[in-house]
């Protein structure tokens, strides 16, 4: 997920587009066959039904949890779906600066995950707000920080972290939330997300059309602040902590 979009831009310079998705149905297919033979056959255990719809969205902080989902994804790809042709025409980087930053952003994503896995348990009411607010700084600052490649990485450094942050956490809490049916609830939680990700590549296209593609981190940021007060007032409801 955080190294997907560097690596296929690179296989793609080197070797032509068409090569990438190839390269992607080799990948997934060998990767099929391995969880294949070596996973074990289990039976599923509270995975819910049809029935369980209805019972997971009268429980308010769960909703708050697919709604924060929607929102923050939506601002993340209003911004991230553009940022290549940010960085060559607003930034005006070379294409293996580009390369380059897409790395750090990629890289900065292990960080991420290795920081929720050793804090995320201690303090469970600041990831999420946490990683909005980062978030939303990150797309905020993307125009002013874009004169200069350091700046621009650092940013990127950030951004990465808290998007993955941003993702581990709210997982985590759908699991949580919902332990008597959690394949329904991530499958709800996997299908809102993805919808962020076409809302959000949308969004950032009526953005660039209407204002200007130098606007994007503007918009996605905006959409991100919002985030940032749910997200704060997600944590502070009394059933947000469930044992």
């Amino acid at each position: 997920m955080v190294l997907g979009i560097p690596f296929g831009r690179m296989i793609g310079e080197a070797y032509g587009w068409r090569n990438t998705f190839a390269l992607i149905a080799l990948g997934a297919a060998v990767i099929c066959l391995t969880l294949a033979k070596t996973l074990p056959k289990l039976p599923s255990v509270n995975s819910g039904s049809l029935k369980s719809i209805g019972i997971l969205f009268k429980r308010p902080s769960l909703v708050m949890v697919f709604g924060l989902t929607i929102l923050i994804i939506t601002a993340q790809f209003t911004a991230y779906s553009y940022i290549e042709p940010f960085t060559l025409n607003i930034a005006h980087f070379s294409s293996s600066q580009t390369t380059s930053l897409l790395l750090i952003y990629g890289g900065a994503g292990f960080i991420g995950s290795f920081l929720f896995g050793k804090f995320g348990n201690r303090y469970p009411k600041l990831a999420i707000p946490l990683s909005c607010a980062l978030l939303a700084i990150s797309m905020l600052l993307l125009l002013p920080l874009a004169q200069g490649f350091i700046g621009l990485s650092t940013l990127s450094l950030f951004w990465g972290m808290s998007i993955i942050c941003f993702s581990l956490a709210l997982q985590a809490k759908t699991l949580n939330l919902a332990s008597d049916a959690t394949d329904v609830a991530m499958a709800i939680y996997s299908g809102l997300y993805n919808v962020g990700i076409g809302g959000g590549a949308l969004l950032g296209g009526i953005v660039t059309a209407s204002f200007g593609l130098s606007q994007i981190g503007m918009a996605g940021g905006l959409i991100a602040l919002v985030g940032t007060l749910l997200a704060l007032i997600l944590v502070q409801r009394r059933d947000f902590i469930k044992v």
